[in-house]
């Protein structure tokens, strides 16, 4: 007589979106330094090689939860407004996203940002700066 098969586990299917929302809440939880690829896939059901097939490295997955996080922000608030108002509502935006996402805002805050919507978020920002400011430069420095 033969054993009966072994039942598996159902998980839900990967997805980049679920993965990117597994690793942010880890990240959120236990901090960056807390972070592996290892320990996201045990939490979501897979061997971390799995996690591989959508992301090549962790720091392609890094990149796609900074585009994550900065699609939160974008677009910039409205050009009908004043500047000041519209940086006003765009930090308020940021300091969102640091209270949402605490273990990983240092990184954020701290890593280049070189991913296209990043960098479409930083221009954004520098060109509404450069708006009240004197000089390109001054603006890219704040």
């Amino acid at each position: 007589m033969q054993d009966a098969p072994k039942k598996r586990r159902k998980r839900p299917p990967l997805s980049p979106e679920g993965i990117e929302t597994a690793a942010l809440a880890l990240i959120n939880r236990e901090g960056l330094a807390g972070f592996s690829m290892r320990k996201l896939g045990a939490e979501l059901g897979c061997e971390a090689m799995s996690l591989y097939h959508y992301f090549p490295s962790t720091g392609h997955l890094m990149d796609a939860l900074i585009d994550r996080i900065a699609r939160q922000y974008l677009p910039m608030p409205a050009a009908s407004l004043p500047w000041r108002e519209r940086l006003r509502a765009f930090c308020i935006r940021w300091r969102a996203v640091a209270l949402a996402n605490p273990g990983f805002f240092g990184f954020l805050a701290t890593h280049r940002m070189n991913t296209p919507t990043a960098l479409r978020a930083i221009d954004g920002v520098i060109a509404l700066i450069r708006e009240g400011t004197a000089s390109d430069e001054e603006a890219a420095r704040l």
